[in-house]
């Protein structure tokens, strides 16, 4: 399905420069929205909640300027705290910061899973479609100096460096947002995907 233009809502530059690389046939256009983040440790909850209000806050113009808005909405959840913290990542992040998020784990498997679902919600019909990407990893001592929020702590499964230590391009290739982004472009009908 090929869509004009899609809307990015997201307050999270990092998150936007990701997926500005990561749909490269996308005419994706940036723009932060205050939207209401519901509680919840499914992503897809949060995501669907979030595109449907972010739809219902375009202005006229806005409708008929873009076919579509997407949001982003990430995990990481460790499997020795039973998928805790999930989607409360940001606030968790926020709280303890990267090392108190590994400290979390001391003496416990440090095994975990980051999640990305974006929502992709449709202009003409209200409708929400959903593109889910997940990646096996363990949380280890911060390393590295690229990335965002918990790139540091997240090494994926295989890898000796963290998001942090791979740097952009690698990262790209194999994370949670790429797998998620993959899925999106396929729907999408893009060239390539």
């Amino acid at each position: 399905m090929r869509l004009g233009k899609i809307l990015l809502i997201t307050g999270n530059p990092g998150k936007a420069e990701e997926l500005r690389l990561l749909l490269p046939g996308a005419s994706l256009e940036h723009r932060p929205l205050d939207l209401v983040e519901i509680q919840s440790l499914l992503p897809q909850e949060i995501g669907h909640a979030k595109a449907l209000e972010a739809l219902s806050k375009l202005s006229e113009e806005d409708h008929t300027t873009y076919d579509a808005v997407l949001t982003d909405d990430t995990s990481l959840s460790f499997d020795a705290l039973g998928g805790f913290p999930g989607s409360l990542i940001k606030y968790c992040l926020d709280a303890l910061g990267t090392d108190g998020l590994v400290a979390l784990l001391s003496g416990k498997s440090n095994t975990a899973k980051a999640g990305c679902c974006l929502s992709l919600g449709l202009t003409a019909t209200g409708e929400v479609v959903q593109f889910e990407g997940i990646l096996e990893g363990r949380i280890q001592a911060s390393s590295g100096t690229s990335g965002f929020g918990w790139d540091p702590i997240f090494y994926p499964e295989g890898y000796d460096q963290s998001f942090a230590g791979m740097g952009t391009p690698q990262k790209q290739a194999i994370s949670h947002r790429s797998l998620a982004a993959a899925d999106l472009l396929k729907w999408l009908g893009e060239p390539g995907s």
